[in-house]
């Protein structure tokens, strides 16, 4: 096996999840999920993983929460393109593509999920296509803007995927890219536990700086990169992990640490400095085609 960003055969295992072992390049350190399931073995997983009864609960249960996310998404954007043509690559039921929509963008999704395109087609009167990105050959330089939020951790073959992506968006176009961060304190603290590690849904694991490398070698130039984590994700992965449920100690202590708030708070107070050196459990990458 040979790492598909920087090409090494050599690998150390990060850590082993049941059946599954993540493995890491000892020279540019992204993870590999070991054995890597078949193209139909995802697309089963895809259906389980992500129906759209589970979808909807999430995203319309704290629609207020994700728009205002999205929006800030959307702000950052628009330091650089104002407007345009945006491609949001698994947009699940579109509620991103709405609010870039809303604020002057002409959007477009892909998700492979039919049930979820369809609820964002009839809901939101969105244009989702079901196709992968490579079957629906868009002419060249189509898109000003390319969303991947949680995509590119998913895709087996993520150098292919990269370059039709670069090949679809226009000269100076910016792609935007979220992916779970390996090299975060989150992950460190939680390991084989890491809320975001989920093997064999995620094929790959990146950092912050893999992610450099990787856009780099695609001929894009990166504008920003920076990590954060919901605090309550992180305060609740840590309460699971140091307090296991398998006694009823365990399951007292997680009561009463998630009633007192006292971990999500101490979460809120210091997370900014992780942050500050790229610690957070989600990267957030913009990067121009050169």
């Amino acid at each position: 096996m040979k790492c598909p960003v920087c090409n090494e055969s050599s690998f150390i295992e990060w850590c082993r999840l049941q059946t599954y072992s993540i493995l890491k390049c000892k020279r540019c350190e992204v993870g590999v999920t070991t054995p890597f399931p078949t193209k139909e073995q995802l697309i089963e997983l895809n259906k389980k993983v992500y129906n759209v009864e589970q979808r909807t609960q999430i995203y319309l249960s704290r629609q207020n929460y994700f728009e205002k996310r999205y929006e800030g998404y959307v702000k950052n954007i628009k330091t650089t393109k104002k407007n345009g043509s945006l491609l949001d690559i698994g947009c699940n039921i579109g509620l991103f593509m709405k609010v870039a929509q809303h604020a002057g963008f002409d959007v477009k999704g892909i998700e492979l999920n039919a049930d979820c395109a369809l609820y964002g087609r009839e809901k939101f009167h969105l244009d989702i296509d079901t196709r992968y990105l490579e079957d629906i050959v868009f002419p060249d330089e189509t898109f000003d803007v390319i969303t991947l939020f949680d995509v590119l951790e998913h895709i087996p073959d993520i150098n292919s995927f990269i370059d039709e992506l670069r090949r679809i968006l226009k000269k100076g176009g910016l792609v935007v890219i979220q992916a779970p961060n390996l090299d975060s304190l989150m992950a460190e603290l939680t390991k084989d536990k890491w809320y975001w590690l989920t093997p064999p849904d995620h094929l790959y694991h990146f950092s912050p700086g893999t992610i450099t490398k990787f856009l780099r070698a695609h001929g894009f130039s990166i504008k920003e990169i920076k990590t954060w984590e919901p605090a309550e994700d992180f305060s609740n992965n840590l309460i699971m992990v140091v307090c296991p449920v398998s006694g009823i100690i365990g399951k007292a202590m997680q009561k009463i640490l998630r009633k007192t708030r006292i971990v999500l708070i101490l979460t809120l107070f210091f997370q900014n400095m992780w942050w500050q050196k790229k610690k957070g459990g989600l990267i957030e990458a913009y990067a121009i085609k050169t």
